[in-house]
């Protein structure tokens, strides 16, 4: 059953690891060269690919976990401790384990710059607890204000710089250290 409600929480905490903020410079770098058209086709491309991550995550990612011998609740808590990693990283700009030569093309298609690992470790969590039609429409939907992003990535350059797209990353570091925890107390039963 839908409850709105349930997709708006899903869908913050989804824009939140998702994070568009931060591939904006990306996106411009890998495509500055690009006409109009192979940007637009560039981001399509970005989102739809994130969103089937998204999608096969949240409807396979359970049937994994259960193939793995894997409870529930460690998983809940290991994905907790993963995404306070990732939360640290966007709040204090720390970079951890990624490569500086990863190809065009990943980078481009969306993974990992929409769905990566904090992406599709979140849609196993939120489906626990809003249930897979709240999280599935809530991650459409980020994935949509994503599109929407990286099509306007000029302007939200010019409009606020490399320093405001700093802080935007940063302040969603903060909120998605906030839903880190709360993971973890639950994989506790706290």
């Amino acid at each position: 059953m839908i409850d709105i409600s349930s997709v708006a929480a899903a869908f913050i905490a989804l824009f939140i690891v998702m994070d568009p903020f931060s591939s904006v410079p990306v996106f411009l770098a890998l495509t500055r060269k690009y006409s109009q058209k192979d940007k637009l086709r560039a981001a399509t491309v970005a989102t739809a690919v994130a969103a089937g991550v998204f999608l096969g995550f949240l409807f396979l990612g359970p049937l994994a976990l259960s193939f793995l011998g894997i409870r529930f609740e460690s998983f809940q808590i290991a994905g907790g401790l993963l995404m306070l990693l990732i939360a640290v990283s966007f709040a204090l700009g720390i970079e951890f384990g990624k490569s500086q030569h990863a190809p065009v093309e990943a980078v481009i298609i969306g993974v990992p710059l929409l769905s990566g690992p904090g992406t599709m470790l979140t849609s196993m969590l939120l489906r626990s607890s809003f249930g897979e039609i709240n999280v599935a429409l809530a991650g459409i939907a980020a994935c949509l204000a994503s599109y929407a992003i990286l099509l306007a990535s000029s302007q939200i350059y010019r409009l606020i710089g490399k320093s405001g797209l700093e802080i935007l990353s940063r302040v969603m570091g903060v909120l998605l250290a906030a839903f880190a925890v709360e993971y973890i107390r639950k994989g506790f039963g706290l």
